[in-house]
């Protein structure tokens, strides 16, 4: 959670609120968008000096909006260029899959019927996410080139973690890299529906 706070706090300044929102509309499939939890992280990340907060009233409310620091950037920017450990898989419900030969042959049927309906679903919300972020992309990038004119602490942070000055082509990557993420996790499930449709056709 800490990490892809610091990330979407390497593209502009969010109060936590804002932070819940983009975790909810963009995230939700990675982490989750409690409260708690982002409260948490942010608890960490300011106890690390990696990001601090300016507080400011907005009609009648004390708020606070978090920026990230140098340190912040530093430490974000070594974690994202360390490969990805692909290999890595600490999901528990597998052992489901591991002693399902345990259950019923009739209820296994039930249990892999509804792994791919739950996959099915999962994966039509990912879909017009991805159709969603394709069709609002431009307006988007243009925004955040608006938005880091407007901050030259920002822009000169992208700036200086892309090695590029070309503020189109810096978000063009980001977006890009943003995207294929999302299409990672939707071949992913496709693969999952597949596996488990041969599963059910070969099961005994």
């Amino acid at each position: 959670m800490d990490k892809l706070i610091l990330g979407l706090l390497m593209l502009q300044r969010l109060t936590v609120y804002e932070i819940r929102q983009v975790i909810k509309k963009n995230f939700w499939g990675i982490c989750s968008d409690s409260t708690g939890s982002i409260q948490a992280a942010i608890k960490k990340l300011l106890a690390a000096d990696m990001i601090v907060f300016e507080e400011y009233v907005e009609k009648s409310v004390n708020k606070k909006r978090y920026s990230i620091t140098e340190k912040g950037r530093k430490g974000f920017m070594s974690w994202v260029q360390t490969p990805a450990d692909m290999t890595e898989n600490t999901n528990m419900e597998l052992g489901k899959l591991l002693f399902m030969g345990m259950v019923p042959l009739k209820k296994r049927n039930q249990l892999i019927d509804d792994i791919i309906a739950d996959t099915k679903k999962e994966l039509s919300q990912h879909m017009e996410l991805q159709f969603a972020l394709k069709n609002q992309m431009p307006m988007a990038q243009e925004q955040f080139i608006s938005y880091w004119k407007q901050d030259p602490e920002y822009c000169a942070g992208i700036q200086d973690a892309t090695e590029s000055t070309n503020d189109s082509e810096n978000i063009s990557g980001i977006a890009y890299y943003q995207l294929m993420a999302l299409q990672y996790g939707i071949d992913l499930m496709k693969f999952e529906i597949e596996w488990f449709e041969k599963l059910k056709k070969n099961n005994i």
